[in-house]
């Protein structure tokens, strides 16, 4: 582990097991997907209905989002990085109740929701500037930092997260790109709203939910192969 990681776990540790309370409250931060991607989710929606040229920003954050959670599948595998709750050099002390076993053989480089929801919030600050560094401040906040904390990630995890899911979603607004990108889903909206929006909901759904349940769709598929 690099110094700067080092350094960054070394003081959350200090505060880890000193206080019942702090560590439970953390850990339902942690695994409350409402309060993840639900809050942001909603920004998204509000961000939507403030007018029409807004949207292709909507639009951005979303598709940079999706590009980003590939990039970071496919880094998890060929950067294996064990966790930190699970480094046995480490001996990170998990707070209250927090199962080692579920993310055991899970890679931690990088961190698929900072990548994920530094999209949606760049998409968010290229609509509104002063909402969108609140986003930025929230995602970080709320989302990444009790996740350093908890010992899922590395600081380094999480900023590479970060750098991937910004960068792509400023990539994806240079007008070569925005334009052909988003015009079809504004088309959609305005020709077809009724079929547009039960999507749309069902992707913000899943955008909440951390895409748990098509995961868990794709695991039964996927194992059920496996056994037969």
């Amino acid at each position: 582990m690099n110094s700067f990681d080092m350094v960054i776990m070394s003081f959350m540790n200090r505060w880890s097991q000193r206080s019942p309370t702090i560590d439970e409250f953390i850990v339902m931060v942690g695994n409350n997907n409402f309060l993840k991607g639900g809050v942001v989710v909603a920004v998204i929606w509000w961000i939507w209905f403030r007018g029409e040229e807004k949207r292709q920003f909507v639009v951005v954050g979303v598709i940079a989002g999706f590009l980003g959670l590939v990039v970071a599948r496919v880094l998890t595998h060929v950067i294996f990085r064990v966790r930190p709750l699970n480094n046995p050099q480490l001996s990170f002390p998990v707070p209250c109740d927090l199962s080692r076993r579920v993310f055991e053989g899970a890679g931690s480089f990088p961190s698929d929701h900072a990548v994920l929801f530094f999209a949606l919030a760049t998409g968010i600050f290229l609509a509104s500037r002063r909402v969108g560094w609140w986003m930025f401040t929230y995602v970080l906040v709320v989302i990444c930092l009790p996740r350093i904390y908890l010992g899922i990630h590395y600081p380094t995890d999480i900023l590479a997260g970060a750098a991937i899911g910004v960068g792509l979603a400023c990539l994806c607004n240079l007008s070569a790109i925005r334009k052909p990108a988003t015009t079809w889903a504004l088309r959609w909206a305005e020709s077809e709203p009724a079929l547009f929006y039960p999507c749309f909901f069902l992707l913000s759904y899943q955008i909440t939910d951390l895409f748990e349940p098509v995961r868990a769709i794709a695991a039964f598929f996927i194992h059920k192969g496996a056994c037969t």
